[in-house]
Parts: C-alpha cells; sequence; structure tokens
C-alpha cells in the first residue's frame, strides 16, 4: 500500500509502473510463416511445412494459455496470413486464436499489452503472440520490450526476412531470440540465433545446443 504521505502524481506513477510489470508470464513471439511473393495470399510449401510439421511440436512443451495474433488488415496488407500461421498452433494446443488486436491505425496501441495483463491476472501460463513480420518493429514498440540493445555496430546487418525466429520476452525484456531450427527449413546451422529484417535486436550471435535454449 502507498502511504498517504507520498504526492498525488508519485502515487499515479508507482501504481502504473507497477502495473506495467504485473506479470512473469513468459511470452513467446513468432512471425507470420513464409508467404508468396509479388503479395499472393496463402502460405508457400515452406511454410506450410513449418506450420504443420514444426512449429506445433515445437511448442507444445511451452505451456502456452494464450494466442494472440492479428487479423488481415486490407488497407495495409498486413496479416495477411498470420491466422494461418497460428491454425494449426492452436488446434494442436486445444486453444482459441484470440484476433481483438489488429495491426491497423484504427487499433490502440495498448490492445495487446492489456491482453496479455488480463490473461496473467488469472494465469501462470505462458502467452504466444503471432505477428506480421512486417510490423514487429511497431509490436515490440508497443509491449514496451526492453532488447538491450546497446550495440551500434552495423555490420551485422542483414536484409534477408527471417520467419524463423523465436522470441521470448519475460519482465517486458527480451531474454532470448533463436532459431525455430525446423528441420529442411531453417538451414545448415538450425538453432542459430538470427537477426531479422525488421527488428534487429543487438544482441551478439551464438550457437545454441537445442531448439529452444533457456526457454
Amino acid at each position: 500500500m502507498i502511504p498517504p504521505t507520498v504526492p498525488l502524481f508519485l502515487a499515479i506513477a508507482l501504481t502504473l509502473i507497477n502495473f506495467a510489470f504485473a506479470f512473469t508470464n513468459p511470452v513467446y513471439i513468432i512471425s507470420n510463416a513464409e508467404t508468396p511473393s509479388l503479395k499472393l495470399p496463402g502460405l508457400t510449401p515452406v511454410g506450410k511445412k513449418r506450420v504443420q510439421n514444426c512449429l506445433p511440436p515445437l511448442l507444445a512443451p511451452l505451456d502456452i494459455g494464450l494466442i494472440v495474433t492479428c487479423p488481415f488488415d486490407p488497407d495495409s496488407g498486413l496479416c495477411s496470413e498470420t491466422i494461418a500461421t497460428a491454425t494449426p498452433i492452436a488446434q494442436s494446443l486445444n486453444l482459441n486464436i484470440t484476433t481483438k488486436c489488429g495491426a491497423d491505425e484504427e487499433t490502440d496501441d495498448d490492445c495487446v499489452p492489456d491482453l496479455l495483463k488480463a490473461f496473467a491476472k488469472n494465469s501462470t501460463q505462458s502467452m504466444l503472440v503471432i505477428w506480421d513480420l512486417d510490423d514487429m518493429d511497431s509490436l515490440f514498440e508497443n509491449l514496451d520490450v526492453d532488447d538491450g540493445d546497446d550495440d551500434d555496430d552495423d555490420d551485422d546487418d542483414d536484409d534477408t526476412p527471417h520467419f524463423d525466429l523465436l522470441t521470448t520476452v519475460v519482465k517486458n525484456k527480451v531474454s532470448s531470440i533463436v532459431s525455430q531450427g525446423c528441420q529442411g527449413i531453417d538451414g545448415q546451422a538450425a538453432g542459430t540465433f538470427r537477426r531479422s529484417l525488421k527488428y534487429k535486436r543487438g544482441l551478439k550471435k551464438r550457437q545454441i545446443s537445442s531448439r529452444i535454449a533457456g526457454a
């Protein structure tokens, strides 16, 4: 309880801080799977293989209780295949997909954070957010995630879109970014930490010994 002698503005600030860090549930973040070039609809054969054969068993041990994704926004073209990516995962976990939060201009920036906080009030399970690869920067900004990026070196800049990243966020901080390591999809160094096009997180590249190290 905040003492009555504390000024009102400080009391409000302390309340907001406590609310922002009110949960410790891990939040896992992935993008939509691979989509065709030229903005064609649907997932590519590689994308279908990722969502059907790789992601469900990969995410099964993570005790996920909530799946949040954005619906298709016809104005921007964002989130065209996020639901297609989420559906096999949701079916394997016997969960519904929450699509209340869009990537459009009309959706409140606090929509996803508020959903996560509301769920965490009554559960200690993990939460999964599946978002459009091209809108990841906005998602991380809205979640107020601290990526610990104090490295201004651009030598590792990578212009290749990476659909294979699994980001783990705990207490508003990125704790790990690893490759999903899907067999036959993610290359010769499956499980290698890689930097994405849209959210360069400034962590040092490292090898991991398993598909989800430290998750």
